[in-house]
């Protein structure tokens, strides 16, 4: 018999990716289906990407520095610079293949395996997979839509002598909330009082539509690690391109070790970036504005079609959505199986995935606004349609 490791056979599928062969076989019976399950931005990849690796393309794809081109991490640099107001070094960059693996490298530095670390619930739900192919336990601290998902107050209470770190993304996915510079202090202050690491996912940073966002650079310590990508505010998620920034200057170092033994991050989508970061403010103005629209396209459809409990996000471009059912995941799955409105249908991710506490997330939803306002509000009305049709055969719902 084969025997495999704990870590993989207690490692569950992606939330957000394992309806995908049940879209497939919907596919392939020629249904059209409106991808609001994943955050694939639909906007295209400036040209200047494309343009710069033309320039600038080399006559052999050679193994790069395993921190990455100067180039890239000096535009890291700058960009930090110039749209977040932080001041970092390029030497305080590791480039990554992807946010990801920066945030793989942020585990694997900070825990030894069976250490733990608190995440904030819900949270994208790929932080457990990293968590478990690290060795490392994720404990969760639960935020709430009732309470527009604030930091909890007893945060501290969760705190033990196996506690190594917190993590989470601001702006969030899956809920849209943003933080600001007074939330950011707080964290970094119980992460300085217990020995911790802080560790923030900013991949959204360019997609906020109210609110103050700060990034946690902004608060001046050596226990604060951020994580970012080039995927989303540049709709480059293939490129797979992300950083860890980090001013401890020994946590790098130390990262430098695992990012020597993958070798390098992709060479080719690393000079095209470089293009990317150094895009002016018109376009994160463009890209933003794209997002509020369609954004408030899904919320006003939602609101005309009666749902009660959504959240109305302040960044990103994700909507957490309860529904009238039991089980979010089977209606998520019936929409493709079971389910057509003139030969269309809607994928979303369930949101069971996103939480670690037994029970929560089962009824919910994530909404990625990632389609043209036309198209978002045609899959809103071919979804709430097929909640309607599924709920008239359930009891439960």
């Amino acid at each position: 018999m084969d025997v495999f490791s704990d870590r993989v056979l207690l490692t569950e599928e992606s939330p957000i990716r394992k309806l995908v062969p049940f879209a497939e076989m919907a596919k392939k019976r020629g249904v059209r289906i409106h991808h609001l399950n994943i955050g694939q931005p639909d906007l295209k990849t400036p040209e200047v990407f494309f343009e710069r690796i033309y320039e600038n393309k080399p006559e052999v794809v050679y193994y790069s520095h395993s921190a990455g081109i100067w180039e890239l991490r000096e535009a890291f640099a700058s960009y930090y610079k110039r749209r977040q107001r932080v001041d970092v070094k390029p030497e305080n960059v590791l480039v990554t293949n992807g946010g990801s693996e920066a945030i793989l490298f942020s585990f694997a530095v900070i825990a030894n395996p069976g250490d733990e670390i608190l995440v904030l619930e819900p949270f994208y739900a790929n932080y457990n997979a990293f968590a478990k192919i690290a060795g490392v336990k994720l404990i969760p601290v639960t935020r709430r839509m009732e309470e527009g998902f604030a930091i909890p107050q007893n945060l501290e209470s969760f705190i033990n002598e196996r506690t190594r770190g917190i993590v989470l993304s601001n702006p969030c996915n899956p809920t849209g909330v943003v933080y600001g510079k007074d939330e950011m202090r707080y964290l970094v202050e119980i992460a300085e009082r217990h020995g911790l690491f802080l560790i923030v996912d900013e991949v959204y940073s360019e997609i906020v539509f109210r609110g103050e966002f700060a990034s946690a650079l902004s608060i001046e310590s050596d226990k604060v690690v951020v994580i970012d990508s080039v995927s989303k505010k540049f709709s480059a998620c293939g490129a797979r391109v992300g950083c860890l920034i980090t001013r401890n200057e020994e946590l790098i170092s130390h990262a430098m070790k695992l990012a020597q033994g993958r070798l390098a991050p992709p060479l080719l989508e690393q000079i095209g970036s470089v293009g990317l970061l150094n895009l002016d403010d018109s376009f994160f103005d463009f890209v933003r504005e794209t997002y509020r629209e369609r954004v408030e396209t899904v919320l006003k459809k939602l609101e005309e079609h009666g749902l009660k409990r959504f959240t109305k996000p302040s960044g990103a471009f994700y909507i957490t959505a309860e529904l009238p059912v039991e089980d979010a995941e089977e209606f998520a799955r019936w929409m493709l199986t079971d389910f057509n409105m003139d030969g269309e249908t809607t994928m979303v991710a369930p949101l069971r995935g996103f939480y670690l506490t037994p029970g929560l997330g089962k009824k919910e939803i994530r909404i990625a606004c990632v389609i043209e306002k036309d198209l978002l509000s045609r899959a809103i009305d071919v979804l709430m349609e097929g909640l309607k049709m599924f709920c008239s055969s359930r009891i439960s719902c």
